[in-house]
């Protein structure tokens, strides 16, 4: 679209949308000139709106076309058995409101994953071995790698924790993700189980058994 047809679109467009044109234009441009300094990357026509806090992000790479809505939280720590940590969002992802993403090894989230408000995606939690220590002042473990693939929508309220998501899955609202999910599968619960799974053959998402839901 030429540079004469977007402002002429611009002109006509309700004030309201007018007003939104703006504020999507200030976030794009911040991202590009001023938060993509301390990142170590982020890809063309992507925009961090309103985060709620940054920390260590220069171990935090993100794709191109990427949207991370308000009050986002992304923290990465280097912890001493840890090495190098790193959190990816890979091109396309449509990350939501107060989302809350850490990472003390890696996270890594493929491309095009949407995911709704107020989700929790995290590699560590806090140990709470010594029952004389509040757990506020006890060391944080790593318990595994998250990996989330392509595709993949997470719903809101959602945790995922320590574990692997397959390409194109569907994650419930409310959901806690603490085992590996199988590409194409729909899990929900808490703890999350697979509910429906697609099926080449059929081409169709057939529901599983109350046997095979609890496997």
């Amino acid at each position: 679209m030429s540079l004469v047809r977007r402002l002429s679109r611009f002109w006509n467009s309700p004030w309201l949308e007018k007003t939104q044109s703006v504020a999507e234009f200030f976030w794009l441009s911040k991202t590009r000139f001023y938060y993509r300094l301390f990142f170590a990357n982020i890809g063309q026509k992507s925009k961090i709106i309103a985060p709620m806090k940054l920390r260590n992000v220069h171990n935090i790479h993100i794709g191109k076309n990427v949207i991370i809505n308000k009050y986002a939280f992304l923290l990465t720590l280097q912890e001493d058995n840890c090495g190098v940590p790193r959190l990816s969002i890979g091109d396309g992802c449509v990350i939501g409101h107060m989302n809350h993403i850490t990472c003390i090894c890696e996270v890594e989230i493929g491309e095009n994953v949407l995911t709704a408000d107020r989700v929790f995606i995290s590699d560590h939690s806090h140990s709470f071995s010594d029952t004389t220590v509040p757990i506020l002042k006890q060391p944080i473990e790593l318990k595994g790698k998250v990996r989330i693939g392509s595709g993949t929508w997470i719903g809101e309220n959602a945790t995922v924790l320590s574990c692997n998501i397959g390409k194109n899955c569907v994650i419930g609202a409310n959901s806690v993700v603490l085992s590996d999910i199988e590409d194409y599968c729909v899990a929900v619960g808490a703890p999350a189980r697979v509910i429906r799974r697609w099926n080449p053959v059929s081409q169709h998402w057939e529901k599983l058994t109350a046997n095979e839901c609890c496997k």
